[in-house]
């Protein structure tokens, strides 16, 4: 019934008909203008209202931001700290590979100096396994942690308590629904420092990317938070038993070898 050689390595977010209904309607129809502030309230919820993601400790991190996605927000902490002032772990978001930026292995991280890390990740489609390990590393070697959430728009059964004292940020962006042409987030603070992000909140929420905001309003106002594991979780459930698929976290994305993620959306988007 389902061709495996739909299963791919190009990794595609589920851009279905609906979420494409969205983005014609958004452009053909009147739509309200939405200010900073109806954003940022509305967005604070959305983002955690999941019913299949559990974010523990929020309270602890009363500073909020918005972003222009998550990508904003690894930038303004590449920005804040400079490339040489931050670290990462090894298997992490091909990006900073891209830029230069190589990563270590859990020992051999530096006191001292930030990490950010993307949760979940991008090669078993979970929290990694040394989650617990680097908390323990953060806390004795004076570490910060700052979290980079954007995958888990399309997740499920992932828990984390942020009330660490190591955590120190977290960013959401709601770009894996489909909504690369038009990136919009929100970064959580421990307590604000200044950089581009906060520049750009303090001095410019007024008047900036109220386009932006309205779109991203619209879009939470008419696609649930947990929208693609809703629509797709049954899908998911049968084409990984019928091609003998292991399951992860991710609804458009299998680890057939333990060995880094493949991709179903393909066979997602086909057969719906």
């Amino acid at each position: 019934m389902y061709d495996k050689n739909l299963v791919t390595d190009k990794i595609n977010t589920v851009n279905d008909s609906r979420i494409l209904e969205l983005q014609n309607q958004w452009y053909k129809q009147p739509q309200t203008i939405h200010t900073w502030n109806d954003y940022v309230s509305i967005a604070q919820h959305w983002f955690v209202d999941s019913k299949l993601v559990q974010l523990h400790g929020i309270e602890h991190f009363p500073y909020v931001d918005v972003t222009q996605g998550n990508t904003h927000y690894i930038e303004s902490f590449i920005l804040k700290y400079g490339w040489d002032g931050f670290q990462i772990l090894n298997r992490e978001y091909a990006y900073y590979k891209l830029m230069g930026k190589h990563g270590v292995e859990l020992e051999l991280l530096e006191p001292n100096k930030p990490i950010i890390i993307t949760i979940p990740d991008f090669f078993t489609g979970d929290v990694r396994d040394e989650w617990a390990d680097l908390l323990c590393i953060a806390e004795t070697k004076n570490i910060d942690l700052h979290l980079d959430f954007a995958w888990l728009m399309v997740a499920r059964d992932i828990e984390i308590d942020l009330s660490h004292p190591c955590i120190k940020s977290f960013g959401i962006s709601i770009s894996k629904l489909g909504l690369n042409w038009n990136r919009v987030g929100l970064r959580w603070s421990r307590q604000r420092t200044m950089d581009s992000i906060t520049i750009l909140n303090h001095y410019y929420k007024q008047d900036i990317n109220t386009n932006i905001f309205s779109c991203g309003v619209y879009h939470m106002q008419n696609l649930d938070r947990d929208y693609v594991w809703n629509t797709y979780g049954l899908l998911n459930n049968d084409i990984c038993k019928q091609l003998q698929l292991t399951q992860t976290k991710f609804a458009h994305c299998v680890n057939p070898s333990n060995n880094g993620l493949q991709c179903i959306t393909p066979l997602l988007i086909k057969h719906a």
